[in-house]
């Protein structure tokens, strides 16, 4: 009952940060299917090499972000509270089979001036607009694994120059490198806030969307095994 609570909480409707239009993809994202698919929330490897998820709660979805007065709608992998090393470009890799609908690598690095911008909006109360946040994702790419689920990688340091928009990628491939591409401290201290965000979509909105951190827990720990 959990399960099927839960997938149907991460299908739902979506949170304020995706009422303005996303960036334009070259492929739109699949369509969501009319109730939950457990096929699509299993057999996804870690997108780092020997890594796992955080133990801390303030890195999974859900935790509150005070810089943009929002909450957290991925996990943050650092170097610190996981089971892997984790240094500026070490390669991010596919959760599972896709397709790439983003790719940005005609990304430049966030100015002073964007920065400004970006707090003056979430000043005026907008601090969940797309461009807010997707500004603060840095340097992303986006795989669509069919259904309606898309793992998004922000903070890139950079990207093959084989992933593309419509390019087909199979699970444990590397999509990219790891930085710290957006996030404030690229501009006020380069290199120390070195980590992947990694965020997986169920429709319009994100896994877990809402529910208690153990549930969660329980839902991100799920997608790591195995279908029955």
């Amino acid at each position: 009952m959990f399960i099927a609570t839960a997938l149907l909480a991460a299908c739902g409707s979506g949170s304020a940060s995706d009422d303005a239009p996303p960036k334009p993809a070259l492929i739109e994202p699949t369509a969501t299917p009319a109730g939950p698919d457990l096929t699509v929330f299993r057999n996804f490897i870690f997108p780092i090499e020997g890594g796992c998820l955080p133990a801390g709660d303030q890195l999974m979805p859900n935790a509150p972000r005070e810089y943009r007065d929002g909450v957290h709608e991925g996990v943050d992998l650092y170097a610190y509270d996981n089971c892997a090393e984790i240094e500026k470009d070490t390669p991010a890799r596919a959760g599972k089979d896709g397709v790439i609908i983003r790719a940005d690598h005609d990304y430049h690095d966030l100015t002073q001036a964007e920065l400004a911008a970006a707090e003056a909006e979430i000043a005026a109360g907008r601090a969940n607009a797309f461009e807010v946040i997707d500004l603060f994702r840095g340097r992303q790419v986006w795989v669509d694994h069919g259904k309606g689920v898309v793992t998004r990688y922000a903070h890139l340091e950079g990207i093959p120059p084989e992933i593309k928009e419509g390019v087909r990628v199979v699970q444990g491939q590397t999509v990219g490198l790891i930085g710290d591409s957006g996030t404030p401290e690229s501009l006020s201290s380069p290199d120390t806030e070195v980590h992947l965000h990694w965020e997986l979509r169920a429709g319009d909105g994100f896994l877990g969307q809402g529910l208690a951190p153990a549930d969660v827990r329980a839902l991100y720990t799920q997608l790591f095994q195995p279908l029955p």
